[in-house]
């Protein structure tokens, strides 16, 4: 039942509430939520969490010791009840363990259960298949190289110790059944902040019948999310090939370690925060040197630190939006003010894109976000070992913190493999009009792709200069037409070589660049450290 918001000052934060479920109240076509494991949608309350990925060693004996665990698996209703009890309690107590388990597609192979589950993705096998389509160009953990994780419990509570009892608790139960490839540790930290310090997890989908949507939160059909529903992008397809029945009530889960370089993102933003002039809101009013460096880092990611949206407050933090119904209440029409193209929310739950993109399309690449961060606090001996170091050493350091990023979806392909490859690496997205127009990587989580252009800068001669300027041409005899308009378009056509002698014509649209506040160097501070894709089954299919 709805509960007063003045009982639930936490679950006010959640960007995920419950809704009121009274008989009479629940329409449509729903989940059973008992049914549904517990971190899917509802996500488990925790301080701390862990991954622990397995190999299957004997099949026979890992299904016994599973009849064991199984008790221990938490369903999706009972992690709703556990949320809302948290809050009844003064102190916000969360003194609460909850589990759950997913499946790779060798686990299942290994198991016998050899069905294909409809998602190209993870039917294919492992996710470092598809690293270089990911855009990762760095060495990924031993666990997510060999092809032999097939599976992963995930534990999460409210104290280390207690995570820790129960990860070894598991190992117990199932024996010699397996064997440990990874153990994961995550932590909430101070401020519900990831490691570049900006709060996380405000915008998530509302599941239509589950939750009570907040104004600007978009709301999705349950398939999208969790599988059998209307939504599911297999089950709205009845020609297709089905999923097997024993799909019902699953979801897929993706696990990505991202290690990410806090130190060199201090540092570039450090380098970069001046391009913003002082006086960029105009009307006479001056922008402080702090709260130029502030809005920075802000334009990078669409929000402020705290969570207020770039869009409803574009140049000066302003608090009042931090409130449950107007941190998300937003789109990106001029009127709602200057978030970036490239900046990360925008990159990642775009909205307002049509005619180009439909709503239909959007709802489908939705995903629900439970990850959390890894890795102790920067010491003070870290940053002065960190003064000593080149620029290179700084840009390809490796960190012992990030974010132990995990998301739920019904498709892999519509979800994260979307968000990934058609939206964050993608320089041309979102669509802001009828033509192409690049606006750069998401520079939270894009990264240069291993297939780099072979075009090069040619010189007068025709000689190719070097690999640092592959994408950018010079010639000192360019010379625009003259138009009154300084942003007047014109067709231009270009002759380029490439490295084996072979000439190009490249034609398009050309326009003069004037500085702006994104005049500056795209670097990239997240590395990904390998992962993979889970099938997380209902409870029933997990019982029999």
């Amino acid at each position: 039942m709805q509960v007063p918001s003045t009982k639930l000052p936490y679950l006010q934060r959640r960007a995920i509430v419950p809704v009121d479920v009274r008989p009479g109240r629940t329409p449509g076509q729903l989940p059973d939520m008992a049914n549904v494991q517990g971190d899917i949608y509802y996500m488990f309350p925790k301080r701390w969490e862990r991954f622990l990925c397995f190999t299957i060693n004997n099949a026979d004996d890992f299904r016994k010791a599973l009849d064991e665990y199984f008790p221990r698996v938490t369903n999706s209703k009972k992690t709703m009840k556990d949320v809302q009890n948290i809050h009844d309690r003064p102190g916000g107590n969360l003194n609460i363990t909850s589990h759950a388990i997913g499946f790779t597609r060798n686990g299942l192979n290994t198991l016998g259960i050899m069905e294909k589950l409809r998602d190209p993705h993870f039917d294919q096998g492992p996710l470092i298949n598809e690293k270089a389509k990911l855009g990762d160009m760095a060495e990924y953990d031993e666990a997510f190289v060999s092809g032999n994780n097939h599976g992963v419990f995930i534990i999460c509570s409210g104290s280390q110790e207690s995570c820790l009892s129960e990860s070894n608790a598991i190992k117990d139960i199932f024996g010699s059944s397996i064997t440990e490839l990874g153990n994961y540790e995550g932590r909430v930290r101070s401020g519900d902040g990831e490691f570049f310090g900006w709060r996380d997890g405000i915008s998530q989908p509302a599941l239509e019948g589950l939750v009570q949507a907040r104004p600007g939160q978009r709301v999705v059909k349950p398939g999208v999310i969790i599988m059998g529903y209307p939504g599911d992008p297999v089950l709205d397809v009845p020609t297709a090939l089905q999923r097997p029945s024993w799909t019902k009530d699953g979801a897929f889960l993706v696990f990505r370690k991202l290690e990410q370089n806090v130190l060199f993102f201090e540092d570039y933003i450090e380098k970069n925060w001046r391009s913003i002039p002082a006086n960029e809101r105009g009307n006479g009013v001056y922008l402080t040197d702090e709260e130029r460096k502030t809005l920075f880092g802000a334009r990078m990611v669409g929000r402020f630190k705290s969570g207020v949206p770039l869009a409803l407050s574009p140049y000066k933090e302003d608090r009042q939006y931090l409130h449950p119904d107007k941190i998300n209440n937003f789109d990106y029409s001029e009127s709602y003010g200057r978030c970036p193209f490239s900046a990360h929310i925008r990159k990642t739950a775009p909205r307002n894109l049509g005619p180009h993109l439909t709503k239909e399309f959007m709802d489908a690449s939705v995903i629900v976000r439970a990850g959390i961060p890894y890795g102790p606090e920067i010491s003070i001996e870290e940053r002065q070992e960190w003064a000593k170091m080149t620029s290179e050493e700084k840009k390809s350091a490796k960190c012992d913190r990030g974010l132990l990023f995990a998301c739920y979806q019904s498709s892999i392909e519509n979800g994260f493999y979307r968000q990934t490859t058609q939206f964050a690496n993608n320089s041309f997205f979102p669509p802001i009009g009828f033509l192409p127009k690049k606006t750069g990587q998401d520079p939270i989580l894009g990264g240069p792709k291993y297939d780099k252009t072979p075009l090069k800068t040619i010189d007068d001669e025709g000689n190719v200069i070097d690999d640092d300027n592959a994408r950018t041409f010079y010639s000192e005899e360019f010379s625009p037409p003259e138009y009154e308009s300084p942003n007047a378009e014109f067709d231009v056509t270009m002759k380029v070589k490439n490295k084996e002698g072979d000439r190009f014509e490249v034609a398009g649209i050309a326009k003069k660049l004037h500085p702006t506040a994104n005049d500056y160097e795209q670097e990239f501070f997240v590395t990904s450290r390998g992962g993979d894709y889970y099938f997380m089954p209902g409870l029933s299919t997990l019982k029999s």
